[in-house]
């Protein structure tokens, strides 16, 4: 046998293996419409089997038909929706290709339409023109999405008063979204804005006629293609047996809460074998990191344990050579972890006592010759894997110096802490700093007095 029929026979048994391979799977196929009997195109269908993690999305074309892939037999809930238009939804025993169209009712409520809105669209609307308003929304963007969407900040209509109440509320919640207690440090940004902040949110989502202008979205571009065409496909991370929140309050808020607490992702990476791992920088009862099989959608948590008898919490992640997943970890004194991919083991290292524990921008990263290096508040930690030993490098820039530029009326202290402006000494071997040794002005001749005295080193004197 030549080796063009050796090579067409192996060509053949495969696609004859993945024949059989999808020889269960079915098709949905159909039509959306609106009730005038216009066609929609670029309608977002989505489809997903009971008992599964993963949801299948495909657009529909310029006719209005869309068409799945192949899906895998079972039942499902198949549901369409675009922006302006009430979901739609269905279900179909996919047991055998199926059609199923679907009729969309326009929204007339403008409420109900601002609502339905994604919030990056909701804060495109806001109002930026003026140097006041454009300074009320960077202010808003900053300090008002790190506990939820902006979405649902911008859901209700308040008045001025109102707006006024909830900043109250919010300017002493940290990013954890979790509050602190009347007697919490409020966010001074917000403390100093209060008054023209609440006044901005109440022009633009307040009781009267509102500043914020949403311009049309059209929806995704299709052209007519061919029966099983583009697709994407979304996993949900289902929350574990023993949620984050505690039982009394996952009663009364629901499994689905728009809070930050209720999520678990923070950063993800793949595994060499596609497999998508996250850390989870909430607190919880069980998630230190998570794993998603690409395949089946199933979702796996790994913990490790913390002081305080949740699992520790975790944020940054790199992948090294190996395929092993590093990431900062908190137990108690933030550390950072590995997790061993092959054996689903999670390894914690702590810095030694003399150094900074890891931590400050939480941040990971794997360089080439191996080496894992994390964040601490004073600078960083670069690991060797194979030695297990730490090496610490500090900021050249003294904490003192960070905190007094973090005042603004510490100026004579940042003189002082400067020494003129000049930097102070690093010596890498113990990491300490030193302030800078005086320097003499230099003389310069009388023709070039004037150009030689802007090149001479500041008084050390604040």
């Amino acid at each position: 046998m030549s080796k063009a029929q050796s090579l067409l026979l192996a060509c053949a048994a495969s696609l004859l293996a993945a024949t059989a391979a999808h020889a269960a799977d079915q098709i949905v196929s159909g039509a959306i419409a609106a009730q005038s009997g216009q066609k929609l195109d670029g309608v977002t269908v989505s489809a997903k089997r009971e008992g599964s993690t993963i949801t299948t999305s495909v657009y529909t074309d310029t006719a209005g038909n869309y068409f799945f892939p192949p899906l895998p037999a079972g039942r499902y809930r198949v549901w369409a929706q675009a922006l302006g238009f009430e979901r739609s939804n269905g279900a179909v025993d996919l047991s055998a290709a199926r059609r199923v169209d679907f009729t969309l009712q326009e929204i007339t409520d403008p409420e109900r339409r601002f609502r339905q809105l994604p919030g990056e669209m909701m804060v495109a609307a806001l109002p930026e023109a003026s140097a006041d308003d454009a300074r009320m929304k960077k202010i808003f963007m900053n300090n008002c999405t790190g506990c939820h969407s902006t979405s649902y900040a911008l859901q209700f209509r308040f008045d001025e008063a109102g707006w006024s109440k909830i900043i109250d509320l919010m300017k002493v919640v940290p990013v954890t979204g979790v509050y602190p207690g009347p007697n919490a440090k409020s966010n001074q940004i917000m403390e100093r804005h209060q008054k023209p902040l609440a006044a901005y949110l109440a022009r633009a989502r307040g009781p009267g006629e509102s500043s914020m202008k949403v311009p049309p979205r059209a929806r995704p571009a299709a052209k007519r293609r061919a029966p099983c065409g583009r697709s994407t496909t979304s996993r949900s991370i289902p929350m574990p047996d023993r949620h984050p929140l505690q039982p009394e309050r996952r009663h009364r808020l629901g499994a689905r809460t728009t809070s930050k607490m209720g999520q678990l992702p923070h950063d993800g990476a793949l595994g060499f074998d596609g497999t998508i791992y996250f850390t989870c920088n909430n607190p919880n009862l069980g998630v230190t990191i998570g794993k998603v099989d690409p395949v089946t959608g199933a979702v796996k948590y790994l913990k490790a344990d913390a002081k305080n008898g949740l699992a520790a919490t975790s944020h940054g992640l790199a992948r090294d050579r190996a395929g092993n997943l590093w990431f900062d970890v908190n137990p108690g004194r933030r550390a950072l972890g590995k997790l061993d991919t092959a054996t689903e083991k999670i390894t914690i290292y702590q810095t030694p006592e003399s150094m900074a524990p890891v931590g400050g921008a939480v941040t990971i990263d794997v360089d080439g010759k191996g080496m894992v290096w994390a964040s601490t508040p004073s600078g960083a930690v670069r690991f060797d894997p194979v030695a297990e030993k730490f090496t610490e490098f500090k900021s050249l820039i003294p904490r003192k110096i960070r905190e007094a530029r973090a005042r603004p009326t510490a100026r004579p202290a940042i003189a002082r802490a400067t020494a003129g402006g000049r930097r102070w000494r690093w010596t890498p071997s113990t990491g300490a700093t030193s302030p800078p040794a005086k320097r003499r002005r230099s003389k310069c001749p009388t023709s070039r007095s004037t150009a030689c005295s802007a090149t001479i080193a500041p008084s050390t004197k604040p």
